[in-house]
């Protein structure tokens, strides 16, 4: 018994956000799954509303049930309409009852949702399928490390100042050298940003 109405349920799941000076705007969201319901009965003796092969009430109802027991989905088509809907569903909910003076007929509510695939994903760990990127290549070559050769008169200020153009960042300079720095003052009893002549300094 074709249903005297269809609702087909598309809910959205866009977000409402205020950003400051703008106001409220909105976040566009996939949509949530559609839902159809349709409330019709399943007659159980021929009469001329009846279209296609009538079929015992009582096993289409437990048919519909085993689907939904089973968590087994179908697929929900119409076709030749303005409302045209072909997508995977699952029983959502159904709702049945026999009233007196129609023995064998069953009124039925029933909706569908819809169904999409998931499922964790296969991750393969090893030489074999490996899903791990390997970082891009950079372009060109590393720029080579510089020499800085310390002359009578130089202090580390004056040199991070014509290296770096900042004289506070000797610091940086110290840190770099540090071993060639201390090994010169080791025993001297010299502060420990004293360089000498001739040594040779990473900058």
């Amino acid at each position: 018994m074709l249903p005297p109405k269809l609702t087909v349920q598309s809910p959205g799941a866009n977000e409402t956000a205020t950003v400051l000076e703008l106001g409220q705007i909105n976040i566009l969201r996939r949509p949530g799954l559609r839902s159809i319901r349709w409330e019709s009965f399943l007659p159980a003796r021929s009469g001329p509303y009846v279209t296609g092969r009538l079929a015992d009430p009582a096993a289409w109802i437990r048919a519909v049930q085993s689907a939904r027991d089973s968590r087994q989905e179908g697929r929900f088509l119409i076709t030749g309409t303005d409302l045209d809907v072909n997508m995977a569903v699952a029983v959502e909910s159904l709702d049945y009852e026999e009233r007196g003076g129609e023995p064998g007929d069953i009124y039925y509510t029933i909706t569908l949702k819809e169904w999409r695939q998931y499922g964790a994903a296969r991750v393969l760990v090893g030489n074999a399928g490996s899903l791990a990127k390997s970082k891009p290549k950079r372009s060109g070559a590393p720029a080579p490390a510089k020499g800085y050769t310390v002359k009578a008169g130089d202090s580390l200020w004056a040199i991070a100042q014509q290296v770096y153009g900042d004289g506070s960042r000797y610091p940086e300079l110290y840190s770099k050298n540090k071993d060639a720095i201390d090994k010169g003052n080791k025993g001297t009893g010299n502060p420990q940003y004293t360089i000498y002549p001739g040594q040779e300094f990473w900058v």
